[in-house]
């Protein structure tokens, strides 16, 4: 029991730091330096002359404190008591929304799904299972695209296949996942960062986000370990002892590698623990050894980052095996991908975490893979078996125009085959649902559009709740930490290169509740310029 209440304790850990690095990673994923992932956006140079007159003062002094074209943003800020918006501004110019867009899908989610929409984990028999517990063949672990089959949740699963009697597998690990079909994952296409975890593929059975954690610890050798008892004895210590190596740096992954070889060149150093330690390089080599180099400064201690490193069928099975080892079950089998067939007995169903509780953890933390989970979900629904990512953006297409949000399409979007499809100039470009796209695109008036139908939705306490809280959670938990503007709005953010948005909802200084929706795309996002451009509309709405 001691074993399994370290890796319980081990399990809750990992969900904190897995949605913390995905929030990090996600605000910083973009190297600007490599003109080949530049995103072609259509930007304006600043000429004082464009300015418009209708911005507030603190927005077009920042404007000219960086050069940036007022062409370059959108914004919309309306009372949704009132007839007319507040603050209108580029509102039909079509722009990148970044991971504003999973507002979209969470919204479509909601009313195509439900609010209490659970997912199924199964687990089936291939074979006679004794009243020993002895499985005379293959276990079967089909998933349906749980987005958060996290690790706790995960060991509660496999500990009720013991629970219910099942003691020893003979035959194989069978991972049914069927339910999507998806063509070959590029995660190197987005940035060129194929291991960072926000750009993991989608599964049916999808194991804490596809991430494996490693933790760095150093191994101080006997040279510095002698170093530092005379320090401690106040002994001098010599230039030739201060210059023999320190240590090593131990990789332990969890949970481990049945297959993948890891050669570690990591270099344990002296001096601060700085951020860059945390951000070792990772490489496959052509042999498909795991290769991870960098430097560690001592002082960092021992220290968890998250990485994407196997394919989500090698990534469950050893979770599977390690945590059935853990559990004393009995398995010596191998990794096999299939369906579930005629004749198959299941043995246990385990259900997810409710949509309403998930949505929560996507719009707050901006968990990429859990959003297009759902995308791939809802086409499955609407369309049929197996889920695709055509399927899965139609049906939020569909879903938005039933509830009234110009979407861009034509009514016979929804009708018709897609061959017969018309579009107009403001067609809403999807992709993936999760904004983690080049290609994605919307209009400030549309997302307003979503807004204000949601808030007037039965639904809207769920999907409002979803949203960061400025100063308190999610990923505005360091603005507006202090003042009156904490906690006192709803919002989304989105961030990639060159592009930064905000939108939702703010309860400002009169109680008026105001839709905001702001865009901003062009060279000049980064340095914390567009943050300090949103905090001064921010500002400036809850005086209103």
């Amino acid at each position: 029991m001691k074993g399994i209440g370290n890796k319980l304790t081990q399990a809750i850990f990992c969900v904190s730091v897995v949605f913390t690095a995905t929030d990090f990673v996600y605000a910083k994923k973009t190297d600007s330096s490599d003109s080949k992932l530049r995103p072609r956006l259509a930007i304006t140079h600043y000429d004082a002359r464009q300015e418009k007159q209708d911005l507030p003062g603190s927005v077009v002094k920042l404007l000219k404190k960086y050069k940036i074209s007022a062409d370059n943003l959108s914004i919309y800020v309306r009372d949704l008591n009132a007839d007319k918006p507040l603050l209108e501004h580029n509102v039909e110019v079509m722009r990148n929304p970044a991971s504003t867009m999973k507002l979209l899908t969470t919204y479509a989610g909601l009313k195509g799904l439900g609010p209490n929409y659970s997912w199924r984990t199964e687990a089936w028999l291939r074979g006679e299972l004794d009243d020993k517990g002895v499985l005379d063949g293959d276990l079967i672990l089909k998933g349906y695209g749980d987005p958060f089959m996290v690790y706790e949740n995960f060991w509660k699963f496999i500990k009720t296949l013991r629970i219910k009697g099942l003691k020893e597998i003979t035959g194989n690990l069978i991972i049914d996942n069927s339910y999507f079909e998806l063509p070959e994952h590029d995660a190197a296409a987005f940035d060129g960062k194929p291991f960072r975890v926000y750009n993991a593929p989608s599964s049916p059975l999808m194991f804490n986000f596809q991430a494996t954690r490693f933790l760095l610890r150093p191994k101080l050798s006997e040279l510095e370990k002698t170093k530092r008892s005379k320090v401690k004895s106040k002994k001098k210590v010599t230039k030739k002892t201060k210059r023999k190596l320190l240590g090593t740096v131990e990789i332990v992954p969890y949970p481990a590698f049945s297959k993948l070889k890891v050669d570690n060149q990591l270099k344990l150093i002296s001096g601060k623990c700085r951020r860059s330690h945390l951000r070792p390089e990772f490489s496959k080599t052509e042999d498909g050894v795991l290769v991870i180099k960098g430097n560690y400064a001592k002082r960092c201690g021992q220290r968890f980052i998250l990485r994407a490193v196997s394919p989500p069928e090698q990534h469950a099975y050893n979770a599977f095996r390690e945590f059935w080892s853990d559990l004393q079950g009995s398995f010596k089998g191998e990794l096999k991908l299939g369906r579930v067939k005629a004749g198959d007995k299941r043995f246990h169903t385990y259900s997810s975490k409710t949509l309403s509780e998930q949505i929560r953890l996507i719009n707050k933390w901006s968990n990429n893979v859990m959003t297009q989970q759902v995308l791939l979900t809802l086409g499955a629904k609407k369309f049929g078996v197996p889920a695709t990512l055509k399927k899965g953006t139609k049906a939020v297409i569909e879903i938005l125009a039933e509830n009234g949000i110009d979407t861009g399409y034509s009514v016979s979007f929804i009708n018709d085959n897609e061959k017969n499809v018309t579009k107009d100039n403001h067609k809403i470009v999807l992709e993936n649902g999760s904004g983690l796209s080049r290609n994605a695109k919307i209009n400030a008036k549309q997302m307003a559009s979503l807004l204000e139908t949601a808030y007037r939705d039965p639904l809207m306490p769920e999907f409002m709740s979803s949203l960061a809280l400025p100063g308190i959670d999610g990923t505005l938990v360091n603005r507006f930490r202090k003042g009156d503007l904490r906690g006192r709005s709803h919002l989304k953010t989105g961030t990639l290169n060159f592009v930064s948005s905000i939108a939702g909802y703010m309860l400002n200084r009169k109680g008026k509740r105001l839709v905001i929706v702001i865009q901003h795309n062009g060279k000049r996002t980064g340095g914390g310029r567009a943050k300090k451009i949103q905090n001064a509309l921010l500002s400036w709405s809850f005086e209103q």
